[in-house]
């Protein structure tokens, strides 16, 4: 973008359904220290003790895997032992556009602690909400009375190479066969100085492309040892422009499919420059 200043267009609506083909564990904090309590509890809605996926769980992780997909360099560090990709100018930026022109920028901080200026001046683009425990399933687990409340414990251990010593821990997941629903990804259309609607709309197909390598990964921890696999049930896509400060009527993508795997990304990109031409 030439310049600091970006123009709405209008929005781009995918909801889905999360089904859990494994156990899923996303941590959150332990309550306290007890005698025999759960080393790894997952995070729940304090409100009404429902396990739920964070949007920044799900939205870090498409992320990552587009930077592992796209050989992105990591050269920002967030802290001692993390780094992201974050671009040092114009031409990365544009290089890697699959990543910071849709998830964002993160400003960088100078040596006196204080934020500085954004290595490009460019908006985030997609917003990923918290997803809750779908209904069908809270009733589901209530009834089937599990370990705790709507999850199982699962026993791992740590062996001793030498003396085959065990430390055993427990894991906290929610149960395979569940479902979180409605996920809500919206990706609004900022379009800035010598851009176009329709081509800044077609990077949505990026998102596209970070949630089918997700059901071919895994989502939150402990992936490689079996959890988090899962699948995207009952899509729909959507898209409303901005019109004179207002909302359009909102238009739907006739061919969602019932899977990810089942989706037209061809058609999608030609529904996308269509809608916001």
């Amino acid at each position: 973008m030439a310049q600091r200043s970006v123009t709405l267009h209008g929005r781009v609506f995918l909801r889905a359904d999360i089904e859990l083909l494994t156990g899923l564990h996303i941590g959150g904090a332990a309550a306290g220290l007890e005698i025999g309590g759960l080393d790894k509890p997952v995070i729940r809605n304090p409100r009404t003790n429902e396990p739920y996926i964070p949007g920044s769980s799900l939205k870090g992780k498409l992320r990552s895997l587009m930077e592992k997909v796209h050989g992105a360099p990591q050269t920002f560090k967030v802290n001692q032992d993390v780094f992201v990709h974050l671009p040092e100018s114009r031409q990365e930026y544009e290089k890697y556009h699959m990543i910071c022109g849709v998830f964002g920028m993160l400003p960088r901080w100078g040596p006196n602690g204080r934020r500085s200026e954004f290595s490009v001046p460019a908006p985030t683009r997609l917003t990923v909400r918290d997803v809750p425990l779908h209904p069908d399933s809270r009733k589901e687990l209530e009834r089937l009375r599990t370990d705790l409340p709507f999850t199982e414990i699962k026993w791992e251990a740590a062996i001793d190479r030498v003396t085959s010593a065990a430390a055993p821990r427990q894991i906290e997941r929610v149960p395979a066969g569940a479902r979180f629903g409605p996920a809500e990804l919206i990706f609004s259309v900022y379009v800035g100085e010598g851009e176009q609607p329709a081509a800044i709309a077609g990077l949505f197909d990026w998102v596209v492309e970070a949630l089918t390598h997700l059901e071919d990964d895994y989502l939150g921890g402990m992936g490689s040892r079996g959890n988090g696999q899962v699948r995207l049930r009952n899509l729909s896509i959507s898209a409303r422009r901005v019109v004179n400060g207002a909302y359009a009527a909102e238009v739907r993508f006739e061919a969602s499919p019932a899977s990810l795997k089942e989706l037209d990304r061809a058609a999608l990109r030609t529904w996308l420059a269509r809608t916001f031409a």
